[in-house]
């Protein structure tokens, strides 16, 4: 069933659909498909061994378009990879303002993220930490707060549903997830015991919250 947010959402994107020309839609075809094939290849090796000539390949295009597009190659990557992080943050929006429970919205971000987890290799993980570590343009602050936000709105549905102690203040709880999510994300933790325990490993922090 679609909420209003989601409708509102939806009667927005349409009418800038209708707005747009036919210039403004190709445009966006091409650096949909500059990006992908920029975070294709982030999944297959490393960094500094992709070229702006593969990713134009990838995508069909000529690197001086790349180029008029992104300026720059670090530009495209934290663009690629800003466009995909995104994308998920869109998703977990709509699990939050859903009309599932607490724990039902919980168990479902658990299971969109471990899906989106299983779709990158950690080649892609090693390359995201490179970037962020070399480029200060990378880090977006606007998007931390989104999440923090949103992280929030979860929890205060946890609240009013009597799932989490009002003792804990947002301050912690934010605390408390980031310490959990950074530990999840792991290099040291297999993928397949993420896959195989992960809902049994949430369902532990969702108790440890009351």
């Amino acid at each position: 069933m679609i909420n209003r947010k989601e409708k509102l959402t939806i009667s927005i994107k349409c009418g800038e659909e209708m707005k747009k020309s036919g210039f403004d839609l190709r445009r966006e075809k091409k650096m949909k498909d500059i990006e992908e094939a920029t975070l294709k290849l982030l999944n297959e090796r490393d960094l500094s061994h992709i070229t702006i000539d593969e990713i134009a390949k990838g995508a069909g295009v000529s690197k001086v378009t790349i180029f008029n597009y992104y300026s720059t190659k670090d530009n495209l990557i934290n663009t690629s990879i800003h466009g995909s992080l995104a994308s998920s943050q869109k998703e977990l929006e709509t699990l939050v303002y859903s009309d599932l429970s607490f724990e039902q919205t919980y168990h479902e971000i658990t299971k969109y993220k471990m899906s989106r987890i299983h779709q990158y290799t950690p080649v892609f993980f090693h390359n995201l930490i490179k970037q962020f570590s070399s480029d200060p343009d990378f880090y977006n602050s606007n998007m931390q707060k989104e999440n923090e936000e949103l992280v929030l709105k979860l929890f205060q549905k946890g609240r009013n549903e009597g799932k989490i102690n009002p003792a804990y203040s947002d301050e912690v709880l934010l605390l408390y997830m980031h310490i959990f999510t950074e530990g999840m994300k792991s290099g040291d933790i297999p993928s397949e015991n993420l896959k195989n325990y992960g809902t049994l490993i949430s369902q532990m922090f969702l108790n440890g919250l009351r």
